[in-house]
């Protein structure tokens, strides 16, 4: 009789001791799992199309769209390779090219063939020492890129059948009029070769 109760309370024992072990490994692997959430970046709710979303940095100075005080390089350490002016349905364009290779282009005031107070409507680059505000440059892994832009969408289009993703971060509107405000991402190979932002009006 006491042989058996010894024998059963050692069975309990055992299942009691895996029953802790279980739990405690469940346990950590629940708060890895927050602290993966606790982590990862939050999607930015209502952005506005002219946000510092949308913005380039580089050598801790940085271009965003949208209305650009003086001329060109306004106020950053940018370099000129080339501009181009042109008017076309009754407005001026400026393209700037930077001599990293980097595109900036917008309208110009009218009539003006410089980049004073210029509205800029689209940066290209690939060049990997621009970021974006999250971090994101060329270069980078497609799962890391998407990790810190998680809302960003996939486009299925021919560039698909080449081997290339293009995912794209769009800003939310608050009127019609506002226009949208976008980030492209181009993947080839599963990594980062271009980044582009750009608006385009309502």
């Amino acid at each position: 009789m006491g042989y058996h109760v010894m024998e059963y309370m050692e069975r309990m024992v055992r299942k009691t001791g895996i029953a802790v072990v279980v739990g405690l490994f469940m346990l950590v692997l629940m708060g890895q799992a927050q602290s993966r959430r606790n982590t990862a970046p939050q999607s930015i709710v209502q952005v506005g199309p002219w946000s510092e979303e949308f913005s380039l940095t580089r050598d801790s100075t940085g271009v965003r769209l949208g209305v650009q005080e003086g001329a060109f390089p306004w106020g950053t350490n940018l370099a000129t390779k080339g501009v181009n002016f042109w008017r076309a349905n009754g407005q001026d364009f400026f393209e700037i090219t930077g001599e990293d290779g980097s595109v900036f282009g917008g309208v110009r005031r009218a009539g003006t063939a410089d980049t004073s107070n210029g509205l800029l409507l689209s940066i290209h680059t690939e060049n990997p020492e621009w970021h974006t505000l999250r971090g994101v440059g060329v270069g980078m892994p497609m799962g890391d890129t998407l990790f810190l832009y998680p809302e960003a969408e996939a486009e299925y289009d021919a560039h698909r059948r080449a081997g290339a993703y293009r995912y794209t971060y769009s800003s939310a509107t608050d009127n019609a009029s506002s226009g949208v405000s976008r980030i492209c991402f181009l993947f080839e190979r599963n990594i980062l070769v271009s980044i582009d932002i750009s608006h385009v009006s309502g």
